[in-house]
């Protein structure tokens, strides 16, 4: 499986500075302080014991300003160090604090509390907007991001972590921007999204600006990440190169977890280059790390499971990677996990497959199925959630706009009584302020009648014309062409072995293919011409001013973009290839539906011959 990104280290003086403690003028002695800040990096404990001696002094003195900055700082610490102890510490606080608020859902987050983590960073959100406090929005919209992030919500993502970083370079605060810029990246390098030379730009970014600084944790994170993103893209060679070195960082740093993590991730890369002995062996020595730490990250073994799984399956050890595979499978189904569950049941898919298993490989191949629907239903839901919010938020602004001239009678109607002068220009105003609304309610109201009937010709599935848009174009293209005695063509595609797809795959990847279908036919039209989708795996190409010659060649670039179609994240063997049909309009009198019938009857007679070529009509 290919390797996951990795998050930036949650530094403590990195949350400090997010929540605009350090140099604060209300937070006690600066000098205590930031020793507390410098201690934290490396004792937590020891800082602990001071900051608690500050805050008897600080109660002493009542000062509530600096008692809170004291309570955020040891919060943060016990959050990264001792989760359960920062909970208690909120709950002991006792206030509306939204920096504590913000502090409790990461507290959350590494107690595996991903719904209560994600509650809390809504509320940092929503304060820190009511409140102006730019550093509590920061970095509450950065782990608001990743959580979203975590649940497949993409469109989500991207928009809280822009904002983040936004928020962060007018505050300044150069360690939070590395922070936010690496979550992005990590977004952008997911396969779901697959924007990798996007991320690798950004990593690289990351990586000269952490070695600028000294930060051997922060170039080891970055090393790591450029390795698992390239694995992505295909460059095992590149891969294998940083996760190297992000091994070589992390062993002279000495953390256990990220020891374990490198191992796996570099292991991962050995297997797929068939150096089957080494990456087995620094697979069992990650997970005996993994198991073996103080505090052992369930998540962490799993996910090692996982990887040495799928090592033991390219290595033909198929009966030992299904114990592998099994085991993390029951984890991350606790866990709810859907991206991990999609990895575990292809994996186990094509480790039954190879055991000649057929019925249990099927049964794996639905379960990874029905992950994906789930997935990709995720995203769907969430950008229909979207159009309905900004929907009903057209309609609030237009009930404020009617409310506002009626107001505005209601004022005239109360000025009545005064001089004639003053009762005219008062008229007067009303009637430019309705004239003004009544603009306003037009415009908005043409703007809301175009939505709609784009809704109402595009095809929902493809985003392409559906077959009442695209018959009305190709009406007027015939009309067009009759009238000018110009040139014009049709030509009929149908997705070879479409149903064979949707009954091996399920629905839901036929879905997919019709969506990737449609976007390489958009991609490669000419300028003019328009595709719609007709009906099931059908498809109609309007050619405007094409002749015979013409039309061939923008067919036959119309069926080699649906040979490029790139189905690499699709189960192995699944190819997409499609059949066209071409007619000419003739100088007899046909009509549209003639010719229509005429590129039906060649895109047969190019099924009869064979599929996944083009055929002419006979004039």
């Amino acid at each position: 499986m290919p390797s996951t990104v990795r998050r930036a280290a949650c530094s403590l003086v990195l949350v400090f500075a997010s929540l605009g403690l350090v140099n604060s003028a209300h937070a006690g002695p600066d000098a205590a302080l930031l020793e507390a800040d410098r201690i934290g990096e490396t004792d937590p404990a020891r800082a602990l014991a001071l900051l608690d001696r500050l805050a008897l002094d600080a109660g002493a003195r009542r000062d509530a300003a600096a008692l809170q900055a004291i309570r955020r700082r040891s919060c943060w610490l016990l959050g990264v160090t001792a989760p359960e102890k920062a909970l208690a510490l909120v709950r002991g606080a006792g206030t509306a604090d939204p920096g504590l608020q913000v502090c409790r859902g990461y507290a959350y987050e590494q107690l595996n509390r991903q719904d209560d983590a994600l509650a809390d960073y809504e509320s940092g959100v929503e304060a820190g907007r009511r409140l102006g406090d730019d550093a509590v929005l920061a970095r509450a919209l950065a782990l608001r991001g990743e959580q979203r992030y975590l649940r497949g919500l993409y469109g989500g993502a991207i928009e809280d972590l822009k904002a983040s970083y936004d928020l962060e370079r007018k505050l300044g605060n150069d360690g939070n921007q590395r922070y936010v810029l690496n979550a992005l990246a990590n977004l952008y390098a997911d396969r779901n999204v697959g924007e990798y030379d996007s991320a690798l730009a950004r990593y690289r970014e990351l990586l000269l600006a952490n070695e600028k600084a000294n930060n051997r944790k922060g170039a080891a994170t970055a090393h790591f990440n450029i390795g698992s993103t390239s694995e992505n893209k295909g460059d095992l060679a590149q891969a294998r190169e940083h996760f190297a070195l992000a091994l070589r960082l992390d062993e002279a740093l000495g953390v256990p977890e990220d020891i374990a993590t490198d191992r796996r991730a570099y292991a991962v890369v050995l297997s797929k280059l068939g150096e089957h002995p080494a990456a087995l062996a620094m697979l069992d020595g990650a997970l005996r790390i993994a198991s073996g730490m103080a505090q052992p990250d369930p998540d962490l073994v799993a996910a090692v499971r996982l990887s040495r799984g799928g090592a033991l399956r390219r290595s033909g050890r198929h009966a030992q990677a299904l114990a592998d595979l099994q085991a993390a499978q029951r984890h991350f189904e606790a866990r709810r996990n859907d991206r991990f569950l999609q990895k575990i049941y292809e994996e186990q898919a094509r480790t039954h497959e190879a055991l000649g298993d057929w019925k249990a490989a099927y049964a794996a191949q639905s379960r990874m199925m029905a992950v994906q629907a789930a997935l990709h239903k995720r995203m769907l839901d969430e950008r229909t959630t979207r159009l309905r919010v900004q929907f009903e938020s057209e309609q609030a602004r237009l009930r404020n706009a009617g409310l506002q001239y009626q107001n505005a009678v209601q004022r005239i109607e109360l000025d009545k009584g005064r001089t004639i002068r003053r009762w005219q220009l008062a008229a007067l105003a009303a009637s430019a302020a309705a004239i003004v609304v009544l603009c306003i309610l037009g415009l908005r109201q043409r703007r809301i009648g175009l939505r709609m009937r784009d809704l109402a010709m595009t095809d929902e599935l493809t985003r392409l014309p559906n077959r009442r848009s695209l018959m009305a174009f190709a009406a007027e293209a015939f009309a067009g062409a009759r009238k000018e005695g110009g040139a014009l063509s049709v030509a009929a595609l149908d997705i070879d072995y479409f149903k064979r797809i949707n009954d091996r795959y399920g629905h839901a990847l036929g879905d997919v293919v019709l969506q990737r279908v449609g976007h390489a036919l958009r991609g490669a039209l000419r300028p003019g011409d328009a595709v719609g989708r007709t009906g099931g795996e059908e498809f109609i190409v309007v050619l405007r001013g094409a002749g015979e010659l013409d039309a061939l060649r923008a067919a036959e670039r119309l069926r080699e973009a649906v040979e490029r179609i790139d189905c690499g994240d699709l189960p192995a063997g699944l190819v997409v290839r499609t059949s066209v049909g071409v007619a000419q309009l003739g100088v007899q009198a046909d009509t549209l539906d003639a010719l229509l019938v005429r590129a039906d009857e060649a895109l047969y007679r190019a099924k009869e011959r064979g599929r996944n070529r083009v055929e002419l009509s006979a004039a």
